[in-house]
């Protein structure tokens, strides 16, 4: 029997300001890591750099800490190499000698950094490591290139950014580990002053959140400095895993995840040239979005008219919504009384001049399909289930307000999926679910990494159960739940969007800048205070590298290891 793979990890959490930027205070930080330690993991340093040409002489002092340790370093720096600046990342052997580099291979626009043009995994001991750097963190892709390369570990080496704006980050490091199966240790920085967050109008940019953690594979911080400057350590093993309870679907991660089993063919947009998705000029801009709200025991199934479900329809018509969210059924089309509820659907549609979605309506060969109707009462959009076999295309629709599409149930792990409807110009993601995932809180967790990964709405319809946190949810695309339904209540919540307001953004220099104090709320100026502006989506889709995902749509051997042999 092969040994279990158990290593020793330490994440240091180094002082933010001018007077901790040198050599001398990062290799003093350093030195109080435990002997113990197997991987040490320093935050990205652009004020120390390395040349290219002279890089074993230039990281002597960090060589000679992990030969003397007996430890691996990962560390990231700025690098140059002639005229070109890059950020890079080197991974260090216990012997001292380097590794791998990772040059950053992203580039957002205050970065001012030439980028390398690989993903690259490196071997150690006890498992591969892959290498991340500051707004690498905003990419899922790089996160799925990675796990797809064989990582189990992955490094995320931060600097404070302009804005210190981390209102998104719990959820998408819970979403970048559940996602890929691995550990993830993050480096950080912490402010000297107790920590507060970011006021843009009093031109105060925050402190640096501290947090230096390590992270297990479904996104459980299982050591972390909090916020302050230290030393977080965990030991952790690689390849424990729970006992698997659900036959040929394994369930063998701490959390109950639900693993895709199609052929990813529909993930090919992806790793495609982007070229921003053209849109028709829409009627008007803004919608009230609803979600119903109800029993699972009053489920639509074959056979039998959905009283409740009708009931909750006419009961939105109430609040006159523009487009409204039922969960998943467990009917089919084929039904004649399922075929005369269809029709029901689309009348009340009509007579509402609403769009309706509901999910769990077997059609087109597929056991679960998302149905939409149109105000008219035709039935515009058919998008089936994904995670359990899979087809080649996912689809969106116009409404007369804007683009929406959807994804079902346990297509919520499937983590690209809702990227590639929002290159599909997607504005508005719907979930009608029968909720997968461990319980409510995580489910909700991950539907706010979607938001936050791809600016966008996401609508999710629930049943009520005896799980208090399992809610439907509206969230905005900052990933902040802005409607949420009640406990075990029948009923419809709702909420006014515009979507010509695009998620901010902060880059630049703004030209009136508050003073730096030594102290007062003064102490959260820096002089350096971005300016607030809009359009994140578009950014951030702009500074994808398509050309590096080409391993995304396809099936290999890591993939495999987590579906059925049959």
């Amino acid at each position: 029997m092969a040994l279990a793979r158990v290593v020793t990890i330490a994440t240091i959490c180094l002082l933010n300001g001018p007077e901790y930027e040198n050599r001398d205070y990062v290799l003093t930080q350093l030195a109080q890591c435990p002997p113990e330690a197997q991987l040490i993991v320093l935050p990205h340093m652009p004020f120390l750099s390395f040349e290219t040409a002279t890089a074993e002489i230039d990281l002597k002092a960090f060589a000679g800490f992990a030969g003397k340790r007996g430890a691996y370093l990962a560390l990231s720096m700025t690098e140059k190499d002639g005229a070109d600046i890059y950020f890079t990342a080197v991974l260090l052997a216990p012997s001292g000698e380097i590794v791998g580099r990772y040059r950053k291979a992203h580039a957002l626009m205050d970065d001012n950094i030439s980028i390398g043009d690989e993903l690259p995994v490196f071997d150690t001991a006890f498992g591969p490591i892959g290498l991340t750097i500051g707004s690498d963190f905003y990419f899922p892709e790089v996160y799925e290139v990675l796990r797809m390369e064989g990582a189990d570990i992955i490094t995320w080496h931060h600097y404070p950014e302009g804005l210190r704006d981390h209102s998104g980050w719990d959820p998408l490091l819970t979403a970048r580990c559940a996602d890929s199966h691995v550990h993830i240790v993050a480096a950080m920085y912490a402010d000297e002053h107790t920590y507060l967050t970011h006021n843009y109008a009093a031109r105060r940019q925050g402190a640096a959140l501290g947090r230096s953690m390590i992270l297990n594979r479904v996104g459980t911080p299982v050591a972390d400095t909090g916020y302050e400057d230290g030393i977080a350590m965990a030991t952790v093993n690689l390849d424990k895993r729970k006992k698997n309870f659900a036959g040929p679907h394994l369930r063998t991660e701490n959390v109950f995840l639900v693993i895709n089993h199609g052929d990813r063919k529909a993930l090919a947009p992806i790793a495609e040239p982007y070229r921003p998705p053209e849109l028709p000029t829409y009627h008007k801009r803004k919608c009230r979005l609803a979600v119903g709200h109800f029993d699972r025991s009053q489920i639509w199934r074959d056979g039998k008219v959905p009283e409740t479900m009708l009931r909750i329809i006419d009961m939105a018509a109430e609040v006159k919504p523009d487009l409204l969210l039922l969960s998943e059924q467990s009917c089919h089309a084929a039904d004649e009384t399922t075929k005369r509820v269809m029709a029901t659907v689309g009348e009340k549609a009509a007579a509402m001049n609403c769009y309706i979605a509901i999910g769990g309506i077997g059609n087109y060969g597929h056991n679960s399909v998302c149905h939409a109707w149109d105000r008219t009462g035709k039935l515009v959009y058919g998008q089936p289930l994904y995670w359990s076999r899979g087809f080649e295309k996912f689809e969106v629709f116009d409404a007369d307000f804007g683009r929406v599409a959807s994804h079902t149930c346990g297509d919520l792990y499937t983590q690209l999926f809702d990227r590639v409807l929002a290159l599909k110009g997607a504005e508005i993601i719907l979930d009608p679910s029968q909720m997968s995932g461990p319980d409510g809180r995580y489910n909700e967790t991950m539907l706010r990494a979607r938001a936050v990964d791809n600016a966008a709405w996401v609508a999710c319809a629930h049943w009520t159960t005896s799980d208090p946190s399992l809610r439907s949810v509206i969230v905005d695309p900052y990933g902040q739940v802005v409607a949420a339904s009640g406990f075990n209540r029948e009923h419809v919540i709702y909420y006014d969007i515009n979507l010509d307001e695009k998620r901010v953004y902060y880059s630049g220099l703004l030209q009136e800048q508050a003073e730096h104090a030594e102290e007062g709320m003064g102490v959260y100026a820096f002089g350096t205070m971005p300016e607030q502006q809009t359009g994140w989506r578009e950014v951030l889709f702009a500074a994808r590298r398509p050309e590096l995902y080409g391993i995304i749509p396809t099936v290999n051997e890591v993939i495999l290891r987590y579906r059925p042999e049959e």
